[in-house]
């Protein structure tokens, strides 16, 4: 004993810090005993099975957003002119204005100065583009006087040769008459000397035959005689006729030959005036139109030498009368930005906001936004108005993201109920209908369970089962799935269910068994079964 005395004294800080120790785990250990008391006496409470009974209900499906109220329509004023004096902005904050009021008056002295040197510069140049347009339709129209009379001229030269040349086939017509018939004689006389000649020959043959013959008749002989001297003298006749015919014919050849040279000469004459006439044509015609296309030119350039005063002429008129800013439409002054004194060198003169109407302005997330149709009734609350549900539409779905963190749209909609209470920048939560159904069977959303197929299905209490049946399985003497082993485990059995219209807390169910008034089991989350599978796992004492 003494030793043990006497070693605790020696070791006195070690025996304190032992004996700290042990307090403390006798403390830790009854403290944890009495927690897990306590969670097992919550959990038993929190493990009581929910159920909620299938009731008709109306059922609206909506995409909830919040925005802010704004004018439906919005206009930034400024005026198309800078560098120019403010005269006067009659116009303060909070004013209202009807269009077509005066909002600001700019000063127009130097541009009038600037307007005037230009209507002199642009008359100056008209009057000397219309001078050489007049000199150049002079020009032209004393082309056509000369392209006219010479065209005149030679068409009575191409006249006159055609006559010359219709008199030279007619002369020669007439001389190759004349040698045709003279050609005709001729051979004709030809003809009746070679007649006479042969019968003279004859003659001559008949009287050799009689000379030949002793005793032969004197008479005869007499008579052929006479007649050879009758040939005789024809024969000198017509050669002499035929001398005479054919110096004619040769007279008259060559009078023919003279009328057809002169008819190919005079044809040549007449092909040269042709000629000359269609140079003529073809020279005036260049000439012509060289003369219009210098009357074009002149009018092209009086239609453009003046374009850059007109111009600037127009552009000094539109900024004079920018310089009367009024107001595009009905509404409220929102900002003024000018004062009267100041140099206005561009930007917004007056911002004016359409109170008559108003919209809101929401963005949209990715998720919802293929739900999201223009013309969709949408139901709007405001602060500023209370529990006052206003009503309204889509008007605009954006077809791209808007720029910033996350994938969101923008949607417009617009406030169709009269409200004097509302005012521009008030905060609005919006409900956009999406689709809604009358008096249809519904249960809580999370009472609606998956299986392990995708499909859907309820577990409906079955007050006559006993406390051993199955929940859906088909096995015989085991608790419903995820409830083994706690006290409040209702029996139940499935029900395979088909999901319609959603709201934010209700859906709508159908199926074979499903009717009004039947209890299901709304599943505690998964919160509640992690808490149930580590107090188990802790054991009697926690883990210690």
């Amino acid at each position: 004993m003494k030793s043990v005395l006497k070693w605790v004294k020696k070791h006195k800080k070690l025996c304190i810090f032992l004996v700290i120790i042990i307090i403390l785990g006798i403390l830790i250990g009854k403290f944890i005993i009495s927690v897990q008391e306590a969670a097992e006496t919550m959990l038993s409470m929190m493990n009581r099975q929910e159920t909620a009974t299938i009731e008709y209900r109306s059922l609206v499906e909506s995409v909830s957003a919040t925005g802010s109220v704004t004018s439906a329509d919005s206009k930034s004023v400024s005026a198309e002119v800078t560098g120019v004096k403010s005269l006067s902005v009659p116009v303060q904050v909070g004013d209202m204005v009807k269009e077509g009021d005066l909002l600001c008056l700019l000063d127009t002295a130097d541009l009038e100065e600037n307007l005037g040197n230009a209507e002199l510069s642009l008359s100056v140049a008209q009057r000397r583009t219309q001078l050489d347009l007049d000199s150049a339709q002079r020009n032209l129209t004393e082309a056509g006087i000369s392209v006219q009379v010479d065209l005149s001229r030679m068409e009575e030269q191409v006249a006159s040769a055609l006559r010359s040349y219709e008199e030279a086939k007619e002369t020669m017509n007439r001389a190759g008459s004349s040698y045709g018939s003279a050609d005709n004689n001729s051979e004709e006389i030809r003809k009746a000397l070679e007649g006479y000649q042969a019968q003279l020959a004859k003659v001559h043959e008949q009287l050799n035959e009689q000379a030949t013959v002793s005793g032969g008749d004197a008479g005869g002989r007499a008579a052929l005689e006479a007649e050879a001297q009758r040939l005789e003298q024809l024969i000198t006749e017509y050669q002499m006729k035929y001398s005479t015919a054919q110096e004619t014919e040769r007279g008259l050849k060559s009078a023919y030959d003279q009328a057809v040279a002169a008819v190919n000469n005079a044809y040549d004459a007449y092909n040269r005036q042709l000629q000359s006439q269609e140079d003529a044509i073809r020279n005036g015609g260049s000439t012509l139109q060289s003369r219009q296309d210098s009357v074009t030119s002149s009018r092209l350039n009086a239609s453009t030498s003046g374009m850059s005063d007109q111009q600037q002429i127009d552009r000094y008129q539109e900024q004079i009368a920018a310089c009367t800013v009024t107001a595009p439409i009905s509404g409220v002054v929102t900002a003024v930005n000018l004062e009267t004194g100041d140099n206005y060198n561009g930007g917004v003169i007056v911002t004016i906001e359409d109170i008559s109407s108003y919209e809101v302005t929401v963005e949209i997330d990715e998720y919802d936004i293929s739900k999201i149709k223009e013309g969709q009734k949408v139901v709007i609350k405001t602060n500023g108005t209370g529990d006052l549900e206003l009503e309204g539409k889509v008007i605009s779905v954006a077809p791209r993201a808007t720029a910033g963190s996350g994938v969101t749209y923008t949607v417009k909609t617009s406030i169709d109920t009269p409200c004097e209470d509302l005012r521009m920048d008030m905060t609005a939560k919006l409900s956009i209908i999406i689709s809604s159904r009358e008096n249809v069977l519904t249960v809580p959303y999370a009472a609606v369970q998956t299986a392990e197929d995708g499909s859907f299905y309820v577990e409906v209490v079955d007050e006559n089962a006993g406390a051993a049946e199955t929940s859906g399985d088909g096995s015989q003497g085991e608790a419903p799935q995820g409830n083994a082993g706690l006290p409040n485990t209702l029996p139940t059995r499935r029900i395979p269910v088909t999901k319609g219209i959603e709201s934010d807390y209700y859906v709508e169910i159908s199926g074979e068994g499903i009717e009004e008034g039947l209890e299901v089991v709304v599943p505690a989350d998964d919160g509640m079964d992690d808490l149930n599978r580590l107090l188990q796992q802790m054991g009697p004492m926690g883990g210690f």
